[in-house]
């Protein structure tokens, strides 16, 4: 709460609060002053799920802007809009046949699979790997 406190004191409040559902970001009274600030507030359903974006994230600022190392902000959100079209359609991905992701999902709602794919996700609710073979 101090934390949040003293940085709404010299800025603005964000437009979103995103968080992995940590203890300290369930807490009333600080999910209350976001809200009095008109923050909205995007949360994970369980903290495992937080690491799914913590893995994009590296990927973009390893893979794309540590090379590109824009200066200003709107380079970093040119470089970010490249890497994020080149992750979803030209980067091949290795858990889903080496396709990128929009090649898979053609294929997938096309039905050009010879084989329905397996998919392995996480299960939040039993904190289980399972596999699929549907979305």
């Amino acid at each position: 709460m101090n934390a949040l406190q003293m940085a709404l004191q010299d800025n603005a409040a964000p437009l979103i609060h995103h968080s992995d559902r940590g203890s300290q970001y369930v807490y009333k009274s600080y999910i209350e002053l976001l809200k009095q600030n008109d923050t909205q507030i995007s949360m994970a359903l369980s903290a495992q799920d937080n690491a799914y974006a913590e893995r994009i994230n590296r990927t973009i600022k390893e893979e794309y802007l540590d090379y590109r190392k824009p200066q200003i902000l709107q380079q970093l959100k040119k470089a970010v809009n490249k890497a994020v079209y080149h992750y979803n359609n030209q980067r091949p991905h290795n858990n889903i046949g080496k396709l990128s992701p929009v090649e898979f999902e053609k294929k997938w709602f096309n039905n050009q699979f010879e084989a329905i794919p397996v998919v392995t996700i996480f299960d939040n609710k039993y904190l289980t790997v399972k596999t699929v073979n549907y979305i």
